[in-house]
């Protein structure tokens, strides 16, 4: 007796104990199911750090060169980076490192902060950097809502109630917030009142700062006790700013109230949220601290929600959510339970129709649970994520295909009689052991690509891959140990079995099928060889894409004016479109953004527009309508209005895109270079080859170039002859004009900036400013005219750098067409018709590059993965013949996969590509099932070749169609299914689903007889021999 029969008679006898087993291992595995962080999508966007630097008032060039470079120079060179860009603008430089998937998202942001604390700033500007979040981080958004409270109370209450009850919540990295107005104490000061007091606005400013501090003395010991001393001088009110002494005019002091207005007004204003009705209101978002269940920590922020509204703000003041992630969660989730239950639904439904027996149906059906809960436990250890794809995407009936090859040997030798239950368990199990190892084996290495993969495609699918590898090989233990335990548990030991009268009949109709094939071997094969070829060669109509778009039930808009717009003009627009989205039928809540937030995380100016048009649940949808109806609606809207750019997106996808490549649109086109104006001629060439290609839509330029500038170049020899220096006329410039805060003054736990500036009237024109003036030390005002050049220029808006120099972006997406095509034309267009000048270069990001670094990657471990089965295969059969017979199942099985990718409409994507390495294992798979009991009925009977090839293939006839039913069947609701969060599933089931079709006939008719065509050729040659 063989130590492996042995085993499995240990097993039978001890069932009790094995069954007890798998209770604790159903109970383990339902406990780490409720641990794993659940994502509706993978975390694809990159570990990135953000340096954010703002200095208010300064120009692009100046931010540039006295911020971001300086900033780049101190984080150039830490481990693991993989991607340096950064963003200069008015008052505003982000620089952007993103990190490759191997780095330490904790070491990195420590190395980071050292780093960053380095750099010498300019006076006035403070840094940041971005909160310990990634793209796909934003799990809630907000409305502050009141229905008498003005948009400064709000915003109060957002930045200092509502920011710290929220950020406290465990799980928070953060909460920004956009629109309202900021409140701030504001000395408005008249020209003519200076002038006549005789004071500068250099002496307001300085007695304003002097006047506003607090200072400790100290312990002053009295007897027993001691005191501290404190000197108390901090400005509390608005009279205490007023009565501040600027200076003495011949004994009577000059205060600020004599020459100033004070008063509680708002700082200058870099952006606006509105929000369906409400044209100015204020939005808060929460960020998930990167790691952290999305799921457990929402539950927490809307409990603190509810908190706030009952005990923090006042009556009629609110935190209202618009956008919260779990409704998208629920939805996916939904998807996934659907998905799973249809599944295990037909699986037993197919395991019932072939066996013929409830009981053993259920057996094998009940492995299904166990393997999955060994894939929970494995997960839960090894920090693997829970998500759609991981979840959504598991094969049913390529787990139980170890349990379907057991259970249909043992009811095969009950059907054939004679035997007692556990010998008939014993003997089926000893049979097919070697060829169940070798299966999950083989399916297990036809899975390694996704293990090896990088990138975003690793992320979203390298989960999968372990999910399914930790369940093969579960199912393959729980065949050897849990189900002869099970089956020797609720089968009879007397059991009589017949097997369903199809399979009988249909065996009746193979047998001669078969024999007549194998008596034409060469046109069998020239037959299969040419469909083949036809189905290779339509693969080239079929498009490449990278992976389909993940619905998030939500559309994305920028809108983009022209550069030189104000604030007023862009609410005017935005007011317009507003008013248009709210009418559509299918969109429940708009939210805009104009501008950008204060705290400077969004580098734009407030030419630009993003609205958040949140559409309603797939239930309540108007029947008729569609999501892409909908963006062509638009898109005709949109075109009404002159001058503006737009493109379409989704929310989470946006963030991700913009992480992935630097810039906001699904791909990019980057021209690198260092004159501004070379970059955007050449960026104006580039988009007119666009838009000569098809299906290449949302094209539009990040411009840089057309900011209206006010230079106020000093004139130093002029100046010297007043003897000004330069940072007194500095001084006038930043304060009376740009009205930048000098001091604070606190109330309570808030802090609102005290500013200095000038009267409106004496501000409104180039006329103004040339006449404002500067006062000399020997007491006389010298118009700014008389010592700088006052003129108005074009200057640049944006400058994006990548790896340290220059570049500007031409973005774009594909939309009714396949994207590997549609960016081959453009880039074809693009190198016959543009040419560049010396050390100007040219680049493609985003998608496209993505889908190719992919491919080249496939290119590369596919065929070390063939490699790896082939001498698996080698292993199992002890030659190469059998080995490589078995091989030519792998590119015939893509037949049928790529039949149903036509008929779905669908393009070669990466997901799909992954569907066809699943596809090429389960053909193996059947193949060695098939060519093993060939094999062994070839050494045990003896008779003509035919006979026993076609005894043994019919032996194989109901494993063979029951593992193609199962792996079919059991994707077959993914394969169908358009519900949300089905996107990414779809390409793969519906090459597994539609392979496994031709898979079965040709594992079934093709393969058995090329194998005796080649068998019997060695035959021969051996004879002649």
């Amino acid at each position: 007796m063989s130590a492996f029969t042995s085993f499995i008679r240990g097993v039978v006898e001890k069932r009790v104990l094995v069954i007890f087993a798998s209770v604790v291992l159903l109970g383990l595995g339902m406990f780490s199911l409720s641990k794993l962080p659940i994502q509706p999508y993978p975390g694809v966007a990159p570990l990135t750090i953000q340096a954010i630097s703002q200095w208010p008032g300064r120009s692009t060039t100046e931010v540039e060169q006295q911020v971001t470079i300086p900033v780049e120079n101190a984080l150039a060179g830490i481990p693991g980076l993989q991607a340096f860009r950064s963003v200069s603008l008015f008052g505003l430089s982000v620089v952007t490192l993103k990190f490759n998937d191997t780095a330490d998202p904790f070491k990195a942001r420590q190395i980071f902060i050292a780093n960053l604390s380095n750099v010498s700033f300019p006076p006035g500007v403070t840094s940041s950097i971005s909160p310990d979040s990634d793209a796909t981080g934003e799990i809630m958004r907000y409305e502050v809502r009141s229905d008498y409270a003005n948009s400064t109370t709000l915003k109060t209450l957002q930045n200092y109630e509502i920011y710290k009850e929220l950020k406290q919540t465990p799980g928070v990295a953060d909460v920004s917030s956009f629109g309202g107005k900021v409140r701030q104490y504001q000395v408005i000061v008249s020209p003519e009142s200076l002038h006549a007091k005789g004071v500068t606005i250099n002496e307001l400013i300085a007695a304003l700062a002097n006047a506003n501090s607090n200072t400790g003395g100290g312990l002053l010991p009295s007897g027993e006790q001691q005191f501290v001393v404190r000197g108390v001088g901090l400005l509390k009110t608005i009279d205490d700013i007023k009565q501040v002494v600027i200076t003495n005019n011949k004994g009577v002091p000059i205060r600020i109230g004599d020459v100033a207005t004070v008063q509680i007004g708002n700082a200058p204003r870099l952006g606006m949220f509105q929000f369906n009705e409400n044209p100015d209101s204020v939005e808060g978002i929460v960020y998930l601290r990167r790691g952290e269940n999305a799921t457990e920590v929402l539950a927490r922020v809307r409990s603190t929600v509810e908190s706030i509204n009952k005990h923090v703000l006042p009556p009629g003041i609110e935190v209202k959510p618009f956008y919260d992630r779990q409704v998208l969660l629920d939805i996916t989730i939904g998807t996934v339970k659907h998905t799973l239950f249809f599944g295990i639904s037909l699986v037993l439904a197919v395991l019932f129709f072939f066996l013929g027996n409830i009981r053993a149906a259920a057996v094998v059906a009940a492995v299904i649970p166990l393997a999955l809960c060994v894939s929970f436990i494995q997960m839960h250890i090894w920090s693997v994520p829970a998500n759609l794809i991981s979840l959504g995407a598991i094969d049913f009936g390529v787990i139980v295909d170890s349990a379907v090859i057991l259970t249909e040997n043992v009811m095969r030798h009950l059907e054939e009689g004679g035997k007692r239950l556990n010998q008939s368990i014993i003997l089926a199990t000893s049979e097919v052991q070697r060829a169940m190892i070798y299966s999950t084996g083989i399916i297990i290495v036809a899975y390694s690509p996704l293990f090896f993969m990088g990138g975003v495609e690793g992320i979203i699918f390298k989960p999968m891959a372990f999910t399914m590898g930790f369940a093969l090989i579960a199912a393959m233990v729980l065949s050897l140990t849990f189900l002869p335990a099970m089956i020797s548990l609720v089968f009879g030991e007397n059991l009589h079995h017949k097997p369903p009268s199809f399979i009988t009949k249909i065996l009746d109709s193979y047998k001669p099928l078969l024999r007549r094939w194998m008596d034409r071997p060469l046109t069998v094969f020239s037959v299969a060889v040419f469909v083949l070829g036809i189905t290779l060669l339509s693969m080239t109509r079929l498009g490449t894409a990278f992976l389909p778009t993940l619905e998030e039930n939500n559309i994305w808009l920028r809108v983009t004016l022209p550069n030189t717009v104000d604030l007023d003009y862009s609410v005017k627009i935005a007011n317009q479109l507003r008013e248009t989205f709210m009418k559509q039928p299918e969109i429940d809540k708009v939210a805009a953004q104009i501008g950008r937030p204060d705290d400077g995380t969004d580098s734009t100016g407030v030419f630009n527009q993003e609205y958040g048009l949140y559409l309603k649940s797939p239930d309540r949808m108007p029947s008729g309508t569609s999501k892409k109806d909908l963006i062509a609606h638009l898109e005709a809207e949109l075109n009404q209005i002159p001058g503006i750019t737009y493109s379409f997106s989704q929310y989470i996808q946006d963030n991700v895109n913009e992480a992935l490549s630097g810039v906001k649109g699904e791909n990019s086109v980057k021209i690198y270079g260092t004159d501004l104006e070379v970059l955007d001629q050449k960026a104006h060439e580039v988009i007119d080859q666009l838009k000569k290609v098809r299906g290449v839509a949302d094209e539009g330029i990040l411009k840089e170039l057309g900011q209206p500038t006010l230079n106020i170049q000093i004139d130093r020899e002029r100046a010297s002859r007043y003897n000004i220096n330069v940072n007194d006329i500095q001084t006038v410039v930043a304060n009376a004009i740009g009205g930048a805060a000098v001091t604070n003054l606190l109330e309570d736990e808030k802090t609102f900036g005290i500013a200095v500036r000038l009267n409106e009237g004496s501000r409104n024109d180039v006329a103004d400013i040339r006449s404002l003036l500067v006062d000399s030390p020997d007491g006389a005002k010298v118009p700014l005219s008389m010592v700088a050049n006052v003129q108005l220029t074009d200057g640049p808006f944006f400058i994006y750098r990548e790896a340290g120099k220059r570049y500007i972006a031409i973005k774009f997406s594909v939309r009714n067409r396949d994207l590997g095509s549609a960016v081959e034309d453009a880039q074809y267009l693009v190198e016959k018709n543009i040419t560049l000048p010396p050390n100007y270069s040219i680049s493609w990001d985003g998608q496209f590059n993505q889908m190719k670094q992919a491919q080249k990657k496939l290119m590369v471990i596919v065929p070390l993965a063939l490699m790896g089965i082939f001498l698996l295969l080698v292993s199992a059969f002890g030659n190469f013949r059998d080995a490589f017979i078995v091989m030519i199942n792998v590119p015939f099985a893509a037949i049928g996969g790529v039949i149903a990718l036509h008929l779905a409409g669908e393009t070669l994507s990466i997901s799909a590509f992954f569907g066809f390495l699943s596809l090429f294992g389960i053909a193996i798979q059947d193949g060695v099932i098939l060519i093993s009991f060939i094999n062994k009925t070839a050494a045990t009977e003896h008779g003509q070749m035919k006979d026993v090839m076609v005894e043994g293939a019919s032996l194989r006839v109901r494993p063979v169609l029951m593992t193609a039913a199962l792996s079919g069947l059991g994707l077959l609701p993914a394969a169908l299914s358009h519900s949300i969060g089905s996107e990414a599933q779809r390409p793969l089931a519906l090459v597994i689903v539609g392979g496994m079709v031709t898979t079965t006939i040709l594992t079934l008719l093709v393969l058995p007889v090329i194998y005796g065509w080649f068998r019997a050729r060695s035959l021969n040659n051996a004879k002649t021999i």
